[in-house]
């Protein structure tokens, strides 16, 4: 974990909620991490997983510029948390594509 306590702050869940990789190095980290519910470690999880969908197609389009987020990673932690892939993300219908 990116954080140097061993127990998230308020602050620092927030900002999972926005940028995963900013306070976890590995999406198994939020799987594990004591401080989170379910939902939250799942949310943390797709957004995680938008994330990397959008650098992919970013990569795709010849405009990468970034670290590439671990997409399979992702999608092995979500399935430990949600194997039926059951809970709704809160994106909504958010365009793929612009």
């Amino acid at each position: 974990m990116k954080t140097e306590s061993k127990r998230l702050t308020k602050t620092e869940v927030d900002q999972a909620l926005i940028t995963p990789g900013s306070i976890f190095d590995t999406p198994m980290e939020v799987v594990g991490a004591p401080d989170l519910s379910k939902s939250e470690k799942i949310e943390i999880l797709k957004r995680w997983e938008l994330d990397a969908r959008a650098l992919q197609r970013a990569t795709d389009e010849s405009m990468s510029g970034g670290e590439q987020p671990p997409l399979d990673a992702v999608n092995q932690a979500l399935s430990i948390l949600d194997p039926g892939n059951m809970t709704p993300d809160g994106f909504g219908n958010a365009p793929t594509k612009i």
